[in-house]
């Protein structure tokens, strides 16, 4: 087919390009919603830890004091979780406003008008009528309590994450969209900033209404979308293998954390209402769920939310014990399939010992002596960094672009069938399954706190499966790394592949003469001064955010991007997902640099005589 042009003034751009600035900027919006929902997410190790360590004192203490400490741990982590979505209103609406204090604010606000007219609109049993009514909905107990929950104290339908993401995703469209509104001078006070929570009130009164028209359907929707995933569980962990994969590939996209939300927070990675605990006469898990501080039944959404929800009831209690297989059981009395681990155990396997095995195949792959040398400054630190706290990218990274077989064809496939496993043994072979939660990632830290200390309170989680197929993947990341970089001479670290981008030879004479070869830095302010400079300086950067282990930054040309400056500065891969977006990947140091570099260019730090003056006609 012939390409259409269209005639304009200016710079002329066939259909094809304005597609793929198109899902470019669409690959941006959602990137820069991955790096919104990590907000709340990044909160989460404090509280789990909190729980979990609360959760285990509060069951073993033998006296009243001991107990007073537990719950005090316990319920303030906990608290954390049951606020998720309005921690995520809030991390959605200062992520798309810059950090705007004002519509994180407006944000808090928006959440609870949202939440109270969904609470004014129902109509609790009374007299003979033991059913709740919600505008023309009719719900019966039972199904009320697995469509509604209940958030500090208001009753609301139980949107979970996806209602908070909404409301501030709104607020922020809102903000962006008056922050800088002049009214009559008669009520001019309310100009600017100040009418963005006026505005917000408005909005989600009509929100919160909408959502009572539809969310009942939605909710039933997803709840019945939770089920099927069920089933594929049941039949041979499907659900847990295309995750694994699934979940995997989008890491190099930085946009795996939308998939996670949906499956670790809300009904599609399953969901349960506490009141199943003690409707079939099981005394001993009443009494822990009444010991768990529950006054009233509450839906408890999400692969993870579940999971640390039964922190609080498995374990010792006196003269009994509650494990994970008793509520499951107990659920099952009443119809409720539940599954807790599927969607969290996959990353432990692959994340303890796997990548690890990785490293060690890439080292013994590397020639002897300067090669083998380099490959360990390499890969060691990331396999150590994998291996304890369960953050995997940085030793990924040192693959992925190099030998991208290997990632997408070996790794991602690995990490499938390691949930696949998981998910049978948990449908298939209750008596060995493993239910291994986490709070920051799924490494040896995370393990022994959700895992072993568990199991020593008579939890039930089987933590020691997960470790022993994590011990099997040692020798296969070990031993198919090492044949596949042999066999296909892959340029990882050692080889060759140090540099995982090149650009032409004279260019990379232009980085020369600008910044010289030395990537020695003395403090972090002078490496984020460099970084500025390889990204084209203060002029070419429109926006800087951060994840985990990746520089998020957006630039008005991506030719003047200096990739080589960007490796020696100790970037471990460099990553192009828009029109607009450069990735840098520095591990944990990350979130670091990204808060130097918007401190250095909103003080006027930067000397504009070193701002990069490449042509900008030129190609990568």
């Amino acid at each position: 087919m012939f390409q259409h042009k269209k005639i304009s003034f200016g710079e002329v751009k066939t259909d094809q390009e304005k597609r793929r600035e198109n899902k470019g900027r669409v690959r941006e919006v959602i990137a820069k919603l991955s790096r919104g929902l990590m907000l709340p997410i990044a909160m989460l190790p404090i509280a789990g830890l909190a729980l979990g360590v609360g959760s285990t004192i509060h069951s073993l203490a033998g006296s009243i004091a001991g107990q007073t400490i537990g719950s005090v741990l316990m319920l303030t982590g906990q608290i954390i979780f049951t606020l998720l979505p309005l921690l995520f209103a809030i991390a959605i609406a200062i992520t798309f406003t810059k950090d705007a204090g004002t519509a994180g604010l407006s944000a808090v606000l928006g959440y609870f008008v949202f939440a109270s007219l969904q609470a004014a609109l129902i109509i609790s049993p009374h007299g003979t009528d033991n059913n709740y009514h919600f505008l023309w909905y009719t719900f019966t107990p039972d199904k009320f309590n697995a469509i509604f929950t209940e958030t500090l104290g208001i009753k609301m339908l139980s949107t979970s994450v996806f209602g908070g993401i909404i409301v501030g995703g709104i607020v922020a469209y809102l903000y962006n969209k008056f922050k800088d509104i002049r009214l009559p001078q008669a009520i001019s006070f309310f100009s600017g900033v100040r009418f963005i929570p006026i505005i917000t009130f408005g909005a989600m009164i009509i929100l919160g209404f909408l959502f009572a028209l539809i969310w009942p359907l939605v909710g039933q929707g997803l709840y019945a979308f939770g089920e099927y995933m069920q089933y594929l569980g049941r039949y041979g962990g499907l659900n847990s293998l295309i995750y694994g994969i699934v979940n995997r590939a989008l890491v190099p996209f930085g946009v795996h954390h939308v998939l996670n939300t949906m499956l670790w927070f809300t009904d599609i990675g399953g969901s349960f209402d506490t009141a199943t605990l003690i409707s079939v006469g099981d005394h001993n898990l009443g009494a822990a769920y009444l010991l768990a501080g529950d006054t009233a039944p509450t839906k408890v959404t999400g692969d993870i939310n579940m999971q640390i929800y039964f922190l609080k009831l498995i374990g010792k209690h006196g003269d009994y014990t509650v494990t994970i297989q008793d509520i499951i059981s107990s659920s099952k009395a009443n119809h409720i399939a539940i599954a807790p681990g599927q969607y969290t155990n996959f990353a432990y396997v692959f994340g303890m010992f796997g990548l690890p095995g990785a490293a060690i195949g890439m080292l013994m792959a590397a020639p002897k002596g300067e090669g083998r040398k380099q490959a360990g400054a390499i890969v060691i630190p990331g396999a150590i960094v994998s291996s304890l706290t369960g953050t995997s990218e940085a030793i990924e990274f040192t693959f992925l672009f190099l030998a991208p077989w290997l990632f997408w064809g070996f790794h991602a496939a690995l990490a499938g069938i390691a949930g696949m496993i998981t998910t049978i043994f948990i449908y298939n072979a209750p008596s060995i399954a493993p239910h291994v939660t986490f709070s920051f990632a799924q490494g040896i830290i995370d393990f022994v706190v959700y895992g072993v200390v568990s199991d020593i309170r008579g939890g039930g989680n089987h933590c020691w499966v997960l470790l022993l197929m994590s011990i099997l993947y040692f020798p296969i990341y070990m031993g198919v790394f090492y044949w596949a970089i042999k066999k296909w001479n892959f340029k990882t670290p050692g080889r060759g592949g140090t540099k995982l981008f090149t650009k032409a030879d004279w260019i990379k004479q232009q980085d020369e003469k600008q910044f010289g070869t030395s990537s020695k830095v003395n403090s972090m302010h002078q490496k984020a001064m460099e970084v500025i400079k390889a990204y084209g300086g203060p002029a070419n950067i429109l926006n800087i955010d951060a994840c985990i282990t990746k520089l998020r930054v957006q630039v008005k040309d991506k030719k003047i991007v200096q990739t080589n400056r960007l490796l020696e500065l100790g970037a471990l891969g460099v990553t192009h997902p828009s029109a607009q977006s450069v990735y840098a990947v520095f591990g944990s140091e990350a979130d670091l640099i990204k808060n130097k570099m918007r401190e250095i260019i909103a003080n006027g730090e930067y000397p504009k005589e070193q701002s990069t003056k490449i042509k900008t006609n030129l190609k990568n």
